[in-house]
């Protein structure tokens, strides 16, 4: 062998002995996408926090009232854990035919705040607000005038049952709640006309149903 092929086999032998060079992995796709999955919560139930009612103005939105969603249980520790300062008492009312039905009763300061009905399928059917500092969907107030909330005739409904000589109303945009005006020495049926509206209707009840129940004008 010449000098100059000695010199040549001898880096080829080194390369022989240390093995194939070892390849620098790329960063993998699927890390980043496994951290997002690491951090994602287990699939199950989501815990929401809820606060409950202690003072204040109690707020009546499309979802609920105060703390109560469609999701409460018409159950009275429930009820009285979601009002830790209020009484809250377990009664029974008769409407119209058939036996008294089971409601729920909130009292504050010695205010009667709600009124919460029983369903057929045993969930809250309805909740009345009467009293106190109530606040409708756009932070209306109980005994305000028909003519400042900005309601027209064609979103109103004569009031029955319970509401009977009342006027019922109730905005698009919330159709879980029902906005019930007494119109002084009105006792014709039907809904007033707007100038009576006007002159003499104001909010006496808000009355506020699950979406699954609720119903334009129903009170």
């Amino acid at each position: 062998m010449t000098l100059r092929l000695a010199l040549l086999a001898a880096p080829l032998a080194l390369l022989a002995a240390c093995g194939p060079a070892e390849k620098t992995s790329a960063p993998s796709a699927a890390a980043p996408q496994a951290e997002q999955e690491a951090g994602k919560p287990a699939d199950g139930p989501v815990a929401v926090k809820i606060t409950p009612y202690v003072g204040g103005p109690l707020q009546v939105g499309a979802a609920g009232v105060g703390p109560i969603t469609a999701a409460t249980a018409f159950d009275q520790p429930t009820i009285a854990a979601l009002f830790p300062k209020a009484q809250v008492k377990s009664a029974f009312i008769h409407v119209g035919e058939g036996p008294p039905g089971p409601i729920i009763v909130v009292e504050q300061d010695k205010v009667p705040l709600l009124e919460i009905g029983k369903g057929a399928d045993g969930g809250i059917s309805e909740i009345r607000l009467a009293a106190g500092d109530v606040r409708g969907p756009k932070g209306e107030g109980l005994l305000a005038k028909w003519e400042a909330l900005g309601f027209t005739v064609d979103q109103c409904r004569a009031g029955e049952g319970r509401t009977i000589n009342a006027v019922v109303c109730v905005r698009p945009e919330a159709p879980t709640v029902s906005y019930v005006f007494g119109v002084p020495g009105w006792t014709k049926g039907g809904v007033p006309d707007e100038k009576t509206l006007k002159a003499k209707a104001q909010l006496n009840e808000f009355i506020w149903r699950p979406a699954e129940t609720a119903q334009v004008g129903a009170a």
